[in-house]
Order: structure tokens, then C-alpha cells, then sequence
């Protein structure tokens, strides 16, 4: 830390520090310093008789010592009833946020070692009694921090319904703030619990969202008995932090003090926290977060009867159009939700022309990975797919366009109901049940894709606005494709393959980056023409040859 020359702050702490041991049996040494002492305590609004083991304290730190209160008042020659007497101001300049116990002691049931803060030793180090003023927050993310460190100053009294108390008091403070004034006004919950959620959503600011909370109770209260009632009546089910939902096992089969996270109910509290980009990807836990300025710019190429509905769903994912598209549904007292379906053949672009709609009118993509939400455990799966909508329900407030909800390769969602002879039959029907209420009540964008149309319960046929048929590209299509990813080769053999070969885009895709594999094993050896053509026919020949309409070796 850098000290300013001629600072008569520091000047005045550091002669009261070099007479520390003179100053309690020596008046004429007292009276010496008595304007260093009342600068001092003007600065810091302090009482006169308190501000020299201040100083001191302050002095020591600075020089990088930490050391025990009552082995300086014994230095400094305070008597035994003075030593005693000092804890209420201790409380005090705890209460102020001026001091609080020393990191390396944390971990112990007493200690009277403090380490000042930083907002004291910048406030003498820069001669800046400004920087004693605590900042008014203007976020919740703000605000929350600093509860944070009020509860880190303030514990470690010996009586935890002190520290409590002293705590509650300070919240009274921040009610401006809807989460504090939530977690306050519900009845249900005792003021150690109240506490114990502020600092979990203070640790979100920080990115956590699992919580090992053995700690965070040892944390509060270090004293064994009152710490195993509290998680007794946590892991008995009689705390209204698990009745009422504000926190939950990440298992909720497993009584697991290790894995704790916060509650739906809560984390919907904490939307504000979430904002910014690198929180929006740390709440999304049951969808994969693709920024649209994340994503590549792609050439897609349609046929010619397709062209035209892909056109509209264009135009109706710019801001401007969709707005008032969501406007005129209100009016007329329908749902503001915008749902498609892209159906047809593997690799015909369906995932692809998501993606760069998304990037094209600045959309997030929230992407389910239905995998994921499948578990093991008897109706874990339905809750799953309750928490997908809910958390894009919670996107929509922070992201500033509406972003797109995608199902990609919904067919197991989405095909017919069957008679349930086995539990997974019982999860699949309820997860499409659930699927199916969800798009009923939603709101913002819903595109699913799937390959296999003939199975798709009939049920969502009135759910779904649009649906896109998505067909094999035709040889003109397949030209321009083919023109796209290989520029090099002479266009009479692409126009020969594009004829004679029921390609997909997908599959020239796969082509084209065996080609760039093969260069970079190869190099100038590879001949680009000639290795096409033998990718094409491992592509159309993979599965079956019938639907090789011809081949020929293409010159280079």
C-alpha cells in the first residue's frame, strides 16, 4: 500500500504507536500527544480515551501485524477493568464495519485478535475522511455484498442472539431492495434463517449456486448443539426454509448437507442478479446458453417451394414485427407466444436455420438438452421439465430481446402417447402432459425440431402456429449448396454430383470436413476433386446404395 508523504494522519497514529507504552503511566507523555490524539479522533468521530489503542491498532497493521486487543491494552498499560469495559466499543467499530476477526483465527470459538478493514486504512492512508462514508447501493448484487460483510464484522460475539439483533437492525437499512424486504416480511422464518439466506444469495453474486451448508452454519454459530438442532429441523422437514421452498436438497432423496441450493421461489427473488451475460449462463442449468454473438454466420440454401414460409418466420423474429405481433395477440385475448415446428428429413437445416435466425435478429437461444432432464428418480423428470419453463420464464426479464426456447430433436417429447406398461412409459407420457400445459400458458418464442412427423401426437398439432416441412435439397438446391462449400472444384462436376446424388446438406457438411481433415494430414497431396467424389460415395453408400442414382470418377 502506498503511503502519502506528509500525511499527518499517518504521522500522528505513527507517534502514538512509537509511545504505546508510555502513554497509560506517563500524563506529561499523554499531554505531549493530546493534538495527534484529538486529530485522531475527530477524523474518526471517535471518543478521546479509545482512540490510542485504535491508533495503534491501525499503526500495526499498516506495518503487517495482527495482534491480540487484550495483549495491547496490557502493552499499552490498561488496567484490568479498562480491558473489560473495551468490549462495547469493539462492538461498536464491529457494528461500524471498521474491524472484524482476524482470517487466521476465523475458525476459533473466541478471539479478540481483529484485523481493521480497508475502507479505515485507505480513509488514513489517503487522508480521506470520505471513504469512512459507507456508499448507499444502488443493485441488489451491491446491497447484498454489502450485508455481507456487516454479517462478517459482526459475528464472532460471544452471543449469538447479539450478533443477531445487531445484524436485523443494520438490514432495516436496505428494505428498498425487494428481495431483503421479501425474506423480511415472511413470518414463518426465525432471524438466524433470515441470515442465512442473505448470505446464500450474497454468495450468488459470486457465481455460486450449490452450497455446502454444514460450513455456512459453522459459519453462523460455532457452537455444536445449536448447530445440529437447526440442521435437525432442516433435514426433519419442521424448518419453513424447506416447507415453504426457500431451499432445497440437490437431491431431494438424500438428506445431503454438502449439495444445498436455493429454492425456485428464491431464486425467482434473485432474477435482478442475473443480468449480465456471465450470470445468464450460470442460470442456465437445465438449457445450454447460446448468445447469438457466439454463433458463426452460415449460407443456407432452400428449395424454391420452401422458401416462402421461411421468409415469414423471418420477418416475424425481427424485434420490431414480433412486438407488434405479441401486441395485436393480446388484443384480441390470445397467448403472446410464438411456437413452431421444423419438421423433415435429417440434415436439412432445421437446427442450422434456428441458430442463424437467432444471430441474425440478436436472439439468445436457450437450448434443451432433453437427456439432461430425464432422471432416474421417480418423478424427477416431471419437475425437470417444470424448471426449463420457469427458467426461461425468468430469461425473459433479462434478456433484452425475447429469447428462443429450442427443443432440438424433440421426437420422444413430441411422439404419440403410449399405454403405459413400464415407469418409463408413465415419465414419457407425464413429461409430454407436462410439455403440452407448459406451451398452453407460455409465453415468448417455442421452436421444436424432429425428424419423424408421422409420430407426433396430435395433441400439439393446435399448440404449434407454424410448421416448416424441411425436404432433401433438389439438384438446383444442391448446386448452390455444393457451390458454397467447395468453390475450388469445377462447377460441371459439382452440377454432375448435384444431379446424380440425393445429398443433404447435412452430409456435404460431414463431406466437406473430411476434405480439411484430409488436407491437413495430406496437404498439396490431396487432390480436393478427386477426394470429393470418393466422399460422396462413402456418404450415399453408408447405410444403403439404393440411393446412389450414379457414379462417375470426376476428373480434377
Amino acid at each position: 500500500m502506498k503511503i502519502q508523504s506528509h500525511n499527518q494522519l499517518i504521522e500522528s497514529i505513527t507517534k502514538i504507536f512509537e509511545n504505546k507504552e508510555k502513554l497509560m503511566k506517563e500524563q506529561d507523555k499523554l499531554n505531549d500527544l493530546e493534538n495527534d490524539i484529538e486529530l485522531i479522533a475527530s477524523f474518526l468521530d471517535m471518543d478521546l480515551k479509545f482512540t490510542p489503542l485504535f491508533s495503534v491498532m491501525i499503526c500495526e497493521q499498516l506495518m503487517g501485524e495482527v495482534n491480540s486487543v487484550r495483549k495491547i491494552m496490557k502493552s499499552m498499560g490498561f488496567s484490568s477493568l479498562e480491558i473489560i469495559n473495551s468490549h462495547e466499543n469493539i462492538k461498536a467499530l464491529k457494528k461500524r464495519g471498521w474491524i472484524s476477526i482476524s482470517k487466521r483465527k476465523f475458525n476459533s470459538f473466541k478471539t479478540d485478535e481483529f484485523e481493521i478493514s480497508k475502507v479505515v486504512l485507505d480513509a488514513f492512508t489517503y487522508n480521506d475522511k470520505s471513504k469512512l462514508i459507507k456508499q448507499k447501493p444502488e443493485t441488489l448484487a451491491e446491497a447484498l455484498l454489502q450485508i455481507r460483510q456487516i454479517i462478517i464484522h459482526a459475528n464472532g460475539d460471544d452471543d449469538l442472539d447479539d450478533f443477531i439483533s445487531s445484524v436485523m437492525a443494520d438490514l432495516e437499512n436496505y428494505l428498498s431492495f425487494g428481495f431483503i424486504s421479501w425474506i423480511l416480511d415472511h413470518r414463518s422464518l426465525n432471524n438466524l434463517e433470515r441470515l442465512v439466506l442473505i448470505w446464500m444469495a450474497s454468495d450468488v453474486v459470486y457465481g455460486r449456486e450449490e452450497f455446502d451448508f454444514n460450513s455456512i452454519i459453522e459459519f453462523f454459530t460455532q457452537d455444536p448443539s445449536y448447530a445440529f438442532g437447526f440442521k435437525q429441523r432442516i433435514s426433519k422437514g419442521t424448518s419453513h426454509l424447506v416447507i415453504d421452498g426457500f431451499i432445497e436438497f440437490k437431491r431431494p432423496n438424500y438428506i445431503d448437507f454438502t449439495s444445498v441450493k436455493l429454492g425456485d421461489k428464491t431464486n425467482e427473488m434473485l432474477f435482478e442478479l442475473r443480468q449480465n451475460s456471465d450470470q445468464k449462463k450460470r442460470t442456465a442449468k437445465y438449457t445450454v446458453l447460446i448468445e447469438p454473438e457466439d454463433l458463426q454466420e452460415q449460407s443456407l440454401f432452400f428449395n424454391t417451394e420452401n422458401e416462402a414460409s421461411i421468409h415469414k418466420v423471418d420477418k416475424l423474429l425481427s424485434n420490431e414485427n414480433f412486438n407488434n405481433l405479441m401486441n395485436k395477440f393480446q388484443e384480441k385475448g390470445m397467448k403472446d407466444c410464438l411456437t413452431m415446428l421444423f419438421h423433415g428429413s435429417p440434415g436439412t437445416g432445421k437446427t442450422e436455420l434456428v441458430k442463424q435466425l437467432a444471430r441474425k435478429h440478436e436472439r439468445s437461444i436457450y437450448q434443451v438438452d432433453i437427456s439432461s432432464i430425464k432422471d432416474m428418480w421417480v418423478g424427477e423428470s416431471e419437475k425437470n421439465m417444470k424448471k426449463v419453463f420457469r427458467e426461461y420464464a425468468d430469461a425473459l426479464k433479462y434478456n433484452r430481446r425475447t429469447p428462443i426456447l429450442l427443443f432440438n430433436e424433440a421426437d420422444a417429447l413430441l411422439g404419440l402417447r403410449t399405454n403405459v406398461q413400464h415407469a418409463v412409459d408413465q415419465m414419457n407420457n407425464s413429461l409430454q402432459n407436462i410439455l403440452l400445459q407448459e406451451l398452453e400458458d407460455m409465453k415468448g418464442i417455442f421452436i421444436a425440431t424432429t425428424n419423424l412427423i408421422n409420430n407426433i401426437d396430435g395433441a400439439f398439432d393446435r399448440r404449434l402456429l407454424y410448421k416448416l416441412k424441411f425436404e432433401l435439397p433438389g439438384p438446383d438446391t444442391r448446386f448452390k449448396i455444393l457451390q458454397n462449400q467447395f468453390p475450388f472444384v469445377d462447377k460441371k462436376e459439382l452440377k454432375e454430383i448435384s444431379e446424380n446424388y440425393n445429398l443433404s446438406g447435412g452430409q456435404i457438411q460431414n463431406i466437406k470436413r473430411k476434405l480439411i481433415a484430409d488436407q491437413i494430414l495430406f496437404g498439396d497431396e490431396c487432390n480436393e476433386a478427386e477426394t470429393l467424389s470418393t466422399y460422396v460415395k462413402t456418404e450415399i453408400s453408408f447405410r444403403t446404395n439404393k440411393d446412389i442414382i450414379g457414379f462417375k470418377k470426376f476428373s480434377a
